[in-house]
């Protein structure tokens, strides 16, 4: 997925902040945004979750569900 959001970072610039988090080593993170497992996906706007996803994404995938929320 590193790739994915790498695209997605460089498509967005300016537009959002990409972050990857490991789910084990920020946990109060990961209970905060309700994430249960990995890789899962949450779009964040002023520090509350907006949007949810989880499971791989291509990257045709991911734009469409950014295009959908930003």
């Amino acid at each position: 997925m590193d790739l994915v959001v790498g695209d997605i970072a460089d498509h967005c610039a300016g537009r959002l902040t990409a972050v990857r988090a490991d789910i084990t080593r920020c946990p109060a993170a990961t209970e905060r945004y309700g994430v249960a497992g990995a890789p899962s996906y949450v779009l964040l706007k002023e520090g509350e979750a907006v949007a949810h996803a989880s499971g791989p994404m291509t990257v045709t995938e991911m734009r469409s569900f950014l295009d959908g929320h930003l």
